[in-house]
């Protein structure tokens, strides 16, 4: 690791990395044994939802019981049934159902038998669960195994002593819990993200027990530690030999000379590794380079385990006066909040879903995610170190006290410990990882008893992870406190998140100096202010917007309403049929919205965009809740409204802008710095070509234009993947767009849609970005939205081919198209 030169200023993060892969034999020494981690255990099961007595017992019936497999989530699946309360799966009386986005909770319960090959019947067999909605208890073969409370952190058990170790079956029961009341948002229900199963020998190493740091000593050496915790469960001390391997991103191999290690009985042993790296290929945001660290572990000259953990080599650097560095360079942290839903599925953590959240955010122009408020998939940060994204590690949206009824706060004080724990292991070795975060505007946060909490969250996190900066998301809200009176929650952050609260950047720079700060949560309508503090003052590293896509819950908080008055009061949530928050740059389909294009410009990712707003009801004011943004659309179809004022917005960091509506000149603007890159612009509607030009010493250097389309002619499939792996984990995503006889889509149609599906694949969501809900997300019935909807196929798990068809209601319109599920994907 570099030396931290300014203790009071600096954190050096080197790499530290964890993920098992377990395959094969290792090629020095004969043996064909393959090391049985993290198998998947995901198919299969029995589901029921609701409570039911006894479905723990071994000789209890669950034949009717429904089948399915996982990833799974029951609130989003409809009711049977259906009624004026009961649309689709929401419930439109759900208490408190405009943060749960009206989508319920309550028990279900999972089942499923296995058999243990003979070969693994004299393992230890350990049941991993990625993330379970929300409280877990845990049956094997009718005997309790374990609990678990907290829906997003990981977690395994040990359930050897409850198997059958012949030839009998064994039934894994699961119960779980989903309170109402016990989340802002949208959480899921069920067992939303993938469960593995392990069988180890009695000498292995340890769950989550393989760390990866690296130091770069200069651009051509780096120096690899790999620390690596052994478990011995016999009953005599055991010698063992074990033998890293370290694969480049180019996947030349650097053999690590072996170490031999006794094991007391009984006991775990830690053992270290220090191998220099010559020439390293660095992790970025541009050139995400992963190495994998292998480690074998030899009994006798037999090998008895494996892992392979995936790592990159490094550095990030945090000052007040250099800002944020990686690899020595600085860069400014352009950022999205993310909830953890999967928009049209729920919570459903399939790992191509979460894997198009990362690459939708980046393609978008995102370098850095804040997890808001809890930790990640494995699957999402998996993605992230691929695609080089930077990411903020958030624990817990609670602490002691309650947000909600039946929150976290119930289980903190107990639970706290364990579950950053199993944050800190498992996420530790991911290169994206660049803060931990112990809290998102905590009611107590500034209380002694908060501080007291916060100083102890800090302190354990820097005992199993001395290399990353802890953070924290603080806001004025909550009690009536003033920003000033909040300044003891920062006493034990390493850098401060600032929620919404850009105007204090500067005023607290003067009081605290060394303090670096970033806008852990911001909203679109002030996106140039927080850039600008970001771009003028290196102690701002970065700015988060809310959200960078649309979330399920804390429905309508980016609402816009028009009413005769302009100082009518505005609510924070909206009733049904809101079911979405409405406030992100991406809806959930994964489609930029307005304030994106305007991003895009403030960010410069892009240097000129054009965007109508909507006619205004005559004698109406638009009112925009705080994380909303006027109703603007990039269309000029506007029928039935030839001759009325419409105002266009040109974005644009062209010193000048000019806009021209079929080929005539409306008008010029300048762009200056009090204009925030915004020029408006009130042009009567005529059909035909809307064209918006940057202008530089009375030159265009380049335009965007808007046209008007044809009527709905025809319906378009557009496939995201043409190929997917022949299994049940892999999903497809299918866009549905009405385009007229030109190709161009139709913006302002909601035509109804009737979808159909035949071959090796089923569909398992339908629907469009609506804010507001129109039934079942299930259904292969559903309504484009803004002239564009989705389909979401599931492999049967069989090789083949996908066949999907989609056709309009009342029309003859149609279109088909086809993937390809294949036994292997590169």
């Amino acid at each position: 690791m570099l030396q931290n030169n300014n203790p009071a200023n600096r954190h050096v993060c080197t790499f530290i990395v964890l993920l098992y892969f377990l395959t094969g034999c290792m090629h020095i020494l004969e043996t064909t044994e393959k090391i049985a981690r993290n198998q998947d255990f995901n198919n299969n099961w029995k589901f029921i939802e609701g409570d039911v007595v006894d479905a723990e017992k071994v000789n209890f019936d669950s034949s009717q019981w429904r089948s399915l497999d996982l990833p799974h989530d029951w609130s989003i699946e409809d009711y049977d049934q259906q009624d004026d309360k009961h649309i689709g799966p929401f419930k439109t009386d759900l208490e408190n159902g405009a943060s749960a986005g009206y989508l319920r909770g309550g028990t279900g319960w999972y089942r499923k038998h296995f058999n243990i090959d003979k070969k693994n019947r004299d393992k230890q067999v350990f049941l991993h669960f990625d993330g379970v909605q929300s409280e877990t208890i845990l049956y094997i073969n009718g005997q309790k195994a374990g609990n678990h409370v907290y829906g997003y952190t990981p977690f395994y058990f040990n359930i050897t002593p409850y198997l059958n170790k012949d030839d009998s079956s064994n039934l894994v029961a699961i119960k779980v819990v989903k309170p109402e009341n016990n989340s802002r948002w949208h959480s899921g229900a069920g067992i939303y993200r993938p469960v593995s199963i392990s069988f180890l020998n009695s000498v292995a190493v340890d769950i989550w027990g393989v760390a990866i740091t690296s130091d770069l000593i200069s651009l051509d050496k780096a120096t690899v530690n790999i620390q690596l915790t052994l478990n011995n469960t016999e009953n005599s001390d055991i010698e063992v030999t074990v033998i890293p391997e370290i694969t480049s991103p180019v996947n030349t191999e650097q053999k690590i000379k072996e170490k031999k290690i006794r094991i007391p009985a009984q006991q775990k042993k830690l053992l270290s590794f220090n191998i220099a790296i010559a020439n390293p290929k660095l992790w970025d945001i541009q050139s995400p380079q992963l190495y994998t660290a292998t480690v074998s572990v030899f009994r006798d000259k037999k090998i008895i385990d494996k892992t392979q953990t995936r790592f990159g080599i490094r550095t990030i650097d945090y000052s007040a006066e250099r800002g944020f560095l990686l690899n020595g360079k600085a860069v400014l942290l352009k950022g999205a909040n993310l909830h953890h839903d999967n928009g049209l599925l729920g919570a459903a953590a399939f790992a191509r879903a979460e894997r198009r959240r990362v690459e939708i955010m980046k393609n978008n122009g995102f370098n850095a995610i804040r997890s808001s408020h809890n930790p990640p998939s494995q699957a999402f940060l998996d993605a992230c170190d691929e695609l080089g994204m930077l990411v903020i590690d958030e624990s817990f949206d609670a602490w002691q006290k309650a947000k909600r009824p039946n929150d976290y706060h119930q289980y903190y004080k107990a639970w706290w410990q364990k579950d950053t724990q199993a944050m800190l292991l498992r996420d530790r070795n991911h290169p994206s990882i660049i803060m931990w975060s112990i809290g998102n505007e905590i009611p107590e946060r500034a209380e002694p008893s908060g501080v007291k909490t916060a100083k102890a969250a800090a302190k354990f996190i820097k005992s199993i992870d001395p290399t990353r900066p802890v953070t924290q998301a603080v806001c004025k809200c909550g009690r009536k406190l003033t920003w000033e009176q909040n300044a003891p929650a920062f006493l034990s952050l390493d850098i401060g998140g600032y929620n919404y609260q850009w105007k204090q950047y500067a005023p607290d720079h003067e009081k605290f100096p060394d303090r670096i700060m970033y806008g852990s949560e911001s909203i679109a309508k002030h996106a140039y202010e927080n850039w600008q503090a970001v771009k003028n003052h290196s102690y701002v590293i970065g700015d988060f917007i809310w959200t960078g896509m649309d979330y399920l819950g804390e429905s309508g908080i980016g609402h816009i309403l028009y009413h005769e008055d302009i100082n009518a009061k505005r609510g924070f949530l909206m009733p049904w049929p809101w079911y979405i928050a409405n406030c992100g740059d991406i809806d959930i389909l994964g489609n930029k919205k307005p304030q994106s294009y305007y991003r895009d410009v403030v960010w410069g990712e892009s240097k000129l965009e054009i965007l109508v707003h909507e006619p205004f009801p005559k004698g109406k004011h638009e009112l925009v809740n705080m994380w909303g943004w006027p109703k603007e659309y990039r269309s000029w179809n506007w029928q039935d409204h030839e001759g009325q004022s419409l105002q266009v917005m040109v974005y644009s960091s062209y010193p000048k802008v000019r806009l021209t509506l079929n080929n005539k000149i409306i008008g010029e603007q300048t762009i200056t710095q009090d204009s925030m890159f915004k020029a408006k612009f009130i042009v009567p509607y005529t059909p035909g070509e809307l064209k918006a030009s940057g202008i530089i010493n009375n030159t265009e250097q380049e335009s965007k234009t808007l046209q008007t389309t044809g009527p709905v002619a025809k319906l378009k499939l557009e496939p995201e993947q043409t190929e997917i792996k022949a299994d049940r984990s892999s999903i497809a995503y299918i866009r549905v767009l009405a385009v007229d006889d030109n190709n161009k889509p139709v913006p302002n149609t909601d035509i109804r849609i009737e979808a159909g599906i035949s071959g090796n694949g089923e569909i398992i969501a339908a629907g469009n970005a609506s804010p507001l809900a129109q039934g079942s997300l299930q259904d292969k019935q559903f309504n484009l939205f803004q002239g564009r909807g989705m389909i979401i196929v599931r492999s049967t798990g069989q090789a083949g081919r996908i066949k999907i068809q989609v056709k309009a209601a009342k029309s003859n319109l149609s279109a088909a198209t086809s993937i390809n599920a294949i036994e292997s994907v590169e």
